[in-house]
């Protein structure tokens, strides 16, 4: 038996030093291989797929890479204090963009299994959404949702050109219209802005079905966020970013999002599964989300006006 310990014992922790850690500053972790520290960003490959596409990640973000020999590297503000004051006389300000561009590195499909029903929340401003006013709804964004269902690989055009605008419409006019939001929500106005659903046409439909477990990792939500072509200048956006249906565990994965439209900075966004189901496509996913939103989203986390994961019960919250 005690040899059975140890061997457990080494296998964990030989597999949790065989990989680099990014710590950021809000705490998240990010297992990797980091492959080149620059000025202002640090890129890597997931350690899940290290095969796959390159990753960056703004290096004012991270508190420190622990990596797979032990050593550390923390990182500092003052750490940039030359290259700020060489750019005295040009900021760097961030520009919103005036056409939409499509991302094909967004997303990871090696990411944990979620619950049916379960939720983590990010941010650091999640207070500000319970009692500021001018929120503009973006509607439904689909264009980085996959479908999990190994029986339907090869019929992702089909799926997205027969299905994609009746899920749009059955979540905007029937499960979750707006004036239910705001009321759901207390809010005594809310605002429709421009729809960013129409950005899904910009997708490869071909890579809609795949066969693994899917997510949209924060990091990548801010650059989805940072993407949006809008209308409006400032105020506080809202958008519901679906993510996965997944077919082996039955739910529907989604992020409700609130950013600062100015800046594009997510002031809070919650990550939420409900159970789907249902007959016929449109319904049988729709009733996921509608779940992801109402019972966990609304029910578990607004109402009670938990902003930190920890807050949320452990039988509820993501791991």
């Amino acid at each position: 038996m005690k040899k059975l310990l140890v061997i457990i014992f080494l296998f964990v922790f030989g597999y949790s030093y065989s990989q680099d850690l990014i710590i950021l500053k809000n705490g998240d972790e990010i297992r990797a291989k980091v492959t080149e520290i620059l000025s202002e960003t640090i890129k890597y490959k997931r350690a899940t797929n290290l095969n796959g596409p390159t990753y960056s990640i703004e290096k004012s973000k991270v508190f420190m890479i622990r990596y797979k020999s032990g050593d550390k590297d923390i990182f500092n503000a003052s750490e940039n204090t030359g290259s700020v004051k060489k750019q005295k006389d040009k900021p760097k300000v961030w520009k919103p963009p005036t056409n939409f561009v499509y991302d094909p590195s967004i997303g990871n499909s090696y990411c944990q299994i979620r619950k049916q029903t379960g939720g983590k929340v990010y941010g650091n401003r999640g207070n500000e959404i319970f009692f500021r006013q001018d929120i503009v709804f973006y509607g439904f964004d689909m264009t980085y949702l996959k479908l999990t269902n190994p029986t339907k690989l090869g019929h992702g055009v089909e799926i997205v050109q027969k299905y994609y605008e009746g899920w749009n419409d059955e979540l905007t006019n029937h499960v979750l219209p707006i004036k239910d939001i705001r009321h759901w929500m207390d809010k005594r106005t809310m605002f429709v802005g421009k729809s960013v659903f129409p950005n899904y046409r910009f997708m490869n439909y071909q890579d809609f079905v795949i066969a693994n477990n899917y997510c949209i990792p924060y990091e990548d939500l801010e650059k989805i966020v940072k993407s949006y072509v809008l209308g409006e200048k400032n105020g506080l956006g809202m958008v519901v970013v679906l993510e996965n249906f997944n077919k082996e565990r039955e739910y529907s994965l989604i992020w409700v999002v609130f950013f600062d439209i100015a800046t594009r900075e997510i002031l809070f966004a919650a990550e939420t599964s409900g159970k789907a189901g249902g007959g016929g496509m449109v319904k049988h996913w729709t009733v996921g989300v509608e779940q992801a939103f109402t019972k966990m989203f609304m029910d578990n986390i607004y109402k009670h006006r938990w902003i930190n994961s920890p807050m949320i019960p452990e039988k509820l919250r993501f791991y």
